[in-house]
């Protein structure tokens, strides 16, 4: 697979793809990264890569000429560009683009890109959430971390397929885990979990779950069958919490 991605800021990309997944997926060449230094492109002598907005308003826009100069003389694969303004980045959607051969990522900075870069170069626009960020460099890292997961380099596949927002997880966010020791801290491991029957921990986790998912993100139970059992906990953890706050 491989990943194209032009920035202002290439720098950012040293430490973070030479380790974790990123690093494994490059060393084991399951993905091809380029980091593109969208100044090289740059108008003039000083390179420009902005001016100033039509209309007025504050701050500075990407031109759209540097991305003409790149596209010109390059091949572009999938173009997605990160904006605010874009479709939420879903687990559904990492699996569908790590499908792609070939990704190409524009990286917005300062006040944002000519839009016409968008209409003319842009497959898909993408925010990763609710809130600005001061450039596309930390969205298109989580998309590469995120998209190297499917490629193989994890050694439990498991690890990818249970994960919270995966088709097996049911929609629901993941349950609490625990490693040894069994007591710290005065804090211990729920013990129906140290006794190996699977029947109880399963029944356990999906309680766990449930009761997550309904203290964190009460917006994707819509998304979610909940079975009578599933009921029973929202009722019994919200019985708890109201004694707890009665006692106070």
């Amino acid at each position: 697979m491989i990943i194209d991605i032009l920035t202002l800021f290439p720098k950012f990309y040293e430490s973070p793809t030479s380790m974790g997944v990123i690093g494994m997926a490059l060393n084991e060449k399951k993905i091809d990264l380029n980091i593109v230094d969208m100044r090289l492109y740059g108008d003039g002598n000083y390179k420009k890569c902005d001016d100033y907005t039509y209309g007025g308003g504050p701050g500075m826009i990407m031109t759209y000429s540097i991305f003409k100069k790149y596209f010109d003389s390059n091949n572009r694969g999938y173009t997605l560009l990160f904006s605010p303004s874009g479709k939420i980045l879903t687990q559904k959607k990492i699996k569908e683009l790590s499908n792609k051969e070939h990704i190409t990522m524009i990286l917005g900075h300062y006040e944002g890109i000519d839009y016409r870069v968008e209409k003319k170069y842009a497959d898909e626009v993408i925010s990763i959430g609710d809130y600005v960020l001061s450039g596309g460099e930390i969205p298109a890292l989580l998309l590469a971390d995120a998209v190297s997961r499917y490629k193989g380099v994890l050694n439990n596949k498991e690890s990818v397929t249970s994960d919270t927002f995966e088709e097996n997880s049911n929609g629901l966010l993941e349950y609490e885990q625990y490693t040894r020791p069994e007591e710290i801290d005065n804090m211990k491991v729920p013990e129906v979990l140290l006794f190996g029957n699977h029947k109880k921990i399963d029944e356990y986790r999906r309680e766990r779950s449930i009761i997550k998912t309904f203290k964190n993100r009460k917006d994707i139970f819509s998304k979610i069958d909940l079975t009578k059992k599933d009921i029973e906990s929202i009722f019994n953890y919200l019985k708890k919490h109201d004694n707890e706050n009665n006692s106070i």
